[in-house]
């Protein structure tokens, strides 16, 4: 709820004072937004604008604080002695005048920056309830808890702290109101409670807890009129408005708009540019205190202004009132027989005109029937399809902007009816056949819901949309926490079954927005896309070698040092796998071959069993061929295809071996093949064929070891010794020397 509402001098902002928590909010006019909102310590009395825009402002509390703001937020805070009730500003002095429950009107100047001698009120048993300035002349008026309005003059020295004039409104009111206990809460009916004063300063309204509204001439202790507001409640607000001639009194229940003047100063204006202009505002009643209209709210009022613009600041001749309610918005109300539109909502008065001229119709012809449509006469914008920039876009006729074919309004536009249609048939001439068949499978889902349908035996979600926030929110609300309750209201409202069903309201993930906003959400997604792409991975380890338990089970993991041997007969049927085989086998082992291990038959039935087993325990079918492999480029082909066996680990050990070997420094390798038992090669020449032995000396040299039967230990156990000259035998070596 909002409890206090004022506008800049400059016409551009609109300050609100709100509870709940206690905080400020400041809107622009200009692009009708939300320019910041400020929180504050405590919840706000009155809000008194210091400067031309909000960069000067003093927000009075009720801890007995008085907050200063400027652009960069809050500025000073400072205490008085006193719980104050209301605020003014003597621009013509620089001072800020408190009304407190005391017995003083606290004065701050804010040009020295320190507190004046206080406006003492006498007898000092009576406190000041309301306080305002008169903006024609240097003049303060306070309104007291016994029902006297007392002045002050601005210009008179320190020594004069006490009020040089009385008006005694409860005699003059006496016998007049509704009010009673119930509404007072053992109020003095007579108490002041508002005070407004006329902008030519000869005028003055007084509002009391009673429900009273009085007009008084400030040349004149006698009240002009007397209002009675029949709720008998306190009169919170008063207003005057000189374009109209209006004064606008407030309580909880109805803002009251009833005249103080005979015309006003808009019906003079306009009466010299057009005589229609005038009737407008001139009313047929124009006695004082005839009441023009009364606002009812849907809330309890607590504040209003005149909306205003650059032009008109105060809004002296603006027919927008800005309501403080006890809602979470502000209440707006357009009177066009009380004023103007401001410029930033100027829309209003085509709207306005549009109501009249169907009015004047209804009056001439004598329609009766329902307001909307009148017997075929065309009402405001019946054919018309209000459009927004986007929309535009999307048909592809954002070009007509400024044409006569759109009409501004608001945020969008006003394009008529069959042009749009006929735009939006040709942007779209699909449209109809999915509208069709969305409608067919509509249909036929709710005969499928009549039907008995079977138990259901799962509890996820089966929302066609946005499936991932049906399933987080139907798990939450399986717990009983706040969340819980918050997302079980979610699924069973309806008006966010859309969200569920509708594919204009599916959620993009991928938006920049949408992951700035659910950072956490999409860290998530990522470790969850990341984990199901490691464990749809073939990284086994072991280099790429075939394990064991990769070859029993049938993978068709490919090996470091072998190709898959890729096979025209792959599709065929594999039960008779055995004369498939002999027929296409071949022994060679080189390319276009299959090459089978010596334990083959044995890890062929080892298969069989493993894969009669995993269809016991129902887990997912392996594919039953057999993968051929064919040596790669690490050394003879034939070799390699010999020694390949795929019922044991030796030919992946030497796959592995050569593999190291290959990656290793010449020098370490040439050391290693030294280290190794000599052999001698011997090819033939112009043929295949080769002997490899060992030499004989070599292999007794390995064998003796000096008799010891160990090997020698340092660079390498087949290395031979060096002989020394104590080898030879001599017995004195250097004798004859």
């Amino acid at each position: 709820s909002s409890s206090k509402v004022v506008q800049s001098l400059d016409g551009r902002y609109v300050i609100v004072g709100g509870t709940y928590p206690p905080r400020i909010r400041c809107y622009d006019v200009h692009d009708l937004t939300l320019k910041f909102e400020r929180y504050v310590n405590s919840n706000i009395l009155d809000i008194v604008m210091l400067g031309e825009d909000y960069g000067k402002m003093a927000i009075l509390q009720d801890d007995r604080t008085i907050a200063f703001h400027a652009h960069y937020g809050a500025h000073e805070s400072i205490r008085i002695p006193k719980f104050g009730r209301g605020m003014a500003y003597e621009s013509t002095t620089c001072e800020l005048l408190v009304a407190a429950s005391g017995s003083h009107v606290y004065r701050l100047n804010l040009e020295e920056g320190r507190f004046s001698e206080p406006w003492s009120i006498e007898p000092t048993s009576v406190a000041a309830s309301c306080i305002a300035v008169s903006q024609a002349q240097p003049l303060a008026s306070v309104g007291c808890e016994d029902g006297i309005v007392r002045f002050w003059d601005n210009r008179s020295p320190d020594s004069l702290l006490k009020p040089f004039l009385k008006l005694d409104v409860q005699a003059a009111t006496s016998g007049y109101g509704f009010a009673d206990d119930i509404h007072l809460q053992h109020r003095n009916p007579h108490e002041i409670t508002s005070i407004a004063h006329d902008p030519s300063g000869l005028y003055m309204g007084v509002g009391t807890a009673g429900g009273l509204a009085v007009l008084y001439d400030v040349r004149s202790s006698k009240p002009i009129h007397i209002k009675e507001h029949k709720h008998g409640m306190p009169i919170h607000t008063l207003k005057f408005h000189p374009g109209s001639g209006c004064v606008l009194s407030s309580d909880e229940k109805l803002i009251k708009i009833w005249k103080y003047k005979a015309t006003g100063d808009l019906v003079s204006a306009t009466a010299e540019s057009s005589s229609s202009a005038a009737d407008r505002f001139h009313n047929s009643n124009s006695a004082i205190g005839s009441v023009i209209a009364n606002v009812e709210g849907s809330g309890k009022f607590t504040n209003f202004i005149l909306g205003g613009d650059e032009k008109d600041p105060m809004g002296n001749h603006s027919g927008l009132v800005l309501c403080a309610t006890e809602q979470p918005k502000l209440e707006a109300y357009y009177i066009p027989q009380v004023g103007l539109a401001p410029s930033w909502c100027s829309f209003l008065e085509n709207v306005t005109e549009e109501l009249e001229e169907r009015d004047l119709k209804r009056e001439s012809t004598g329609a009766s029937g329902d307001l909307l449509v009148r017997d075929g006469q065309e009402t405001v914008f019946e054919n018309y399809k209000f459009v927004s920039r986007d929309d535009l876009e999307k048909l592809g006729v954002s070009d007509l902007i400024g044409t006569p074919l759109l009409k501004a309004y608001m945020h969008g536009f006003f394009m008529d009816i069959n042009l749009y249609n006929k735009v939006r048939a040709v942007a779209n001439p699909f449209e109809y056949e999915e509208y069709r068949k969305k409608k067919v499978k509509e249909r036929l889902e709710a005969k499928r819901a009549s039907r008995i349908a079977p138990k259901a035996t799962s509890t996820k979600s089966s929302s066609s949309v946005n499936p991932d926030l049906a399933e987080r929110l139907q798990t939450k609300a399986e717990s009983n926490t706040k969340s819980g309750k918050v997302a079980k209201g979610i699924l069973s409202d309806n008006r966010f079954g859309n969200l569920f069903n509708n594919p204009d309201f599916q959620i993009d993930e991928e938006d920049e927005n949408f992951k700035l906003r659910n950072p956490s959400g999409v860290a998530a997604a990522a470790t969850k896309r990341k984990r199901n792409e490691d464990m749809d991975s073939d990284d086994d380890g072991d280099d790429g070698i075939i394990s064991e338990d990769n070859r029993s089970e049938g993978l068709e993991t490919e090996a470091v040092g072998f190709r898959r041997v890729q096979d025209d007969d792959d599709d065929d049927d594999d039960d008779d796998d055995d004369d498939n085989d002999s027929d296409s086998e071949d022994e060679d082992g080189f390319r276009g071959g299959k090459v089978r291990g010596e334990a083959y038959q044995e890890i062929k039935e080892l298969g069989h069993r493993k894969t009669k087993s995993k269809t016991q325990r129902e887990k997912p079918k392996k594919s039953k061929n057999t993968v051929m492999y064919e040596a790669d480029d690490l050394g003879d082909a034939s070799s390699a295809a010999l020694h390949a066996s795929l019922g044991g680990d030796s030919a992946s050990n030497k796959v592995k071996e050569k593999i190291r070997r290959m990656n290793m420094p010449l020098e370490r390798r040439f050391q290693e093949e030294e280290e190794e038992e000599p052999f001698v090669k011997v090819t033939n020449k112009g043929g295949s064929k080769e002997i490899t032995y060992i030499p004989k000396d070599s292999r007794k040299k390995f064998t003796s070891n000096d008799g010891s039967g160990k090997s020698q230990e340092g660079r390498g156990s087949s290395k031979r010794n060096r002989r020394g000259v104590k080898e030879l035998g001599f017995r004195t070596p250097f004798k004859n020397r």
